[in-house]
């Protein structure tokens, strides 16, 4: 997603608003009496993006309500899956090994691992202790099954390094584990909030899955095409983890006979011979038709059920996904 919306029109300055005030509920929170922790956490800067999550359960939030200005629990919520992402993301950098957030240095390279994963058990300790003020424990429920699975995703991707074997649906658990579950969790927390209606709840926690799903696989696809200077962050790193992403399992399952070419390649981090078979076996473009598939799904979902302004800009927000860059 290059732009989430544009900020000019009544809903993205009503969006820009409530981001700003989310922004405000995540730094009062994680305001600690020790100042060594402020400091490390006012480091935090470089990793805020476009703020996705708390976006999508606002948006949601507002797709099923009735109301105009989001109370301090949607507030508060959208603040929470934030702090989470903003944790995975710090310990995201320390498994890859990574120098480059954004363009800015990361955590773990500017002040070592130990700190880094330190700040990362922080945000989300601080995250739960947030959620816990809203006072919903359907909530504290979601949000603790989502960390779990978060949690499991990365270790299953990591018991996968190197495995030219993994197939498909496997692929699909660990994406839908490590990042769609999250995003599907915004959407459904945004629209618990907003109306007791399940079927509406049921089919934004849907759509949040299917373009969790589709985002993945876009950023696979952005680090294996990419260039560092695009994406802020270096590029090829699931190459050299060892991280096996939807063209090469697609290019795997049409010619395993490529089964040793796709080794070579991963022992010697040798992306442009990996993108050549790739491009070769029509790989690329089927990850990319995919994608698209998954949009698709997902906003005929959200269109079938609803049709107000902020319903609208959710599935605008998805159609970004189908952009090659």
């Amino acid at each position: 997603m290059n732009t989430l919306m544009d900020m000019t029109t009544d809903l993205g300055a009503w969006l820009s608003n409530e981001l700003t005030a989310v922004s405000g509920v995540m730094s009062d929170h994680l305001i600690n009496k020790h100042e060594e922790v402020n400091v490390v956490c006012g480091e935090l800067a470089a990793y805020k993006g476009k703020m996705l999550r708390p976006s999508l359960l606002l948006l949601s939030w507002r797709a099923v309500s009735k109301e105009d200005a989001a109370p301090m629990a949607v507030r508060t919520a959208a603040a929470v899956v934030e702090l989470i992402h903003l944790a995975t993301l710090v310990h995201d950098d320390i498994l890859d090994e990574a120098d480059i957030r954004r363009g800015t240095q990361t955590l773990n390279s500017l002040r070592g691992n130990e700190a880094a994963v330190m700040l990362g058990d922080y945000l989300l300790s601080s995250a739960f202790h947030l959620c816990s003020t809203i006072k919903n424990p359907d909530l504290n429920l979601l949000l603790g099954g989502v960390t779990n699975t978060l949690c499991a995703g990365e270790l299953v991707q990591l018991s996968h390094r190197n495995n030219v074997d993994l197939d498909i649906d496997s692929y699909f658990q660990i994406i839908h584990d490590k990042t769609a579950s999250l995003i599907a969790a915004s959407c459904e927390m945004g629209s618990m909030l907003g109306c007791s209606d399940g079927s509406f709840v049921s089919v934004l926690k849907d759509f949040g899955k299917s373009i969790g799903t589709a985002f993945q696989i876009k950023d696979d696809l952005l680090d294996l095409l990419a260039k560092r200077k695009d994406i802020g962050k270096p590029a090829g790193r699931d190459l050299e983890k060892g991280k096996l992403t939807l063209p090469v399992i697609i290019m795997l399952a049409q010619n395993p006979s490529l089964r040793p070419d796709v080794r070579a390649a991963m022992g010697n981090n040798d992306r442009v011979g990996l993108h050549d078979l790739l491009q070769s076996t029509g790989s690329i473009d089927a990850a990319f038709g995919v994608v698209e598939n998954l949009v698709d799904s997902a906003v005929l979902g959200v269109k079938g059920v609803l049709s107000s302004e902020s319903s609208m800009q959710l599935c605008k927000l998805a159609e970004q996904l189908k952009r090659p860059f």
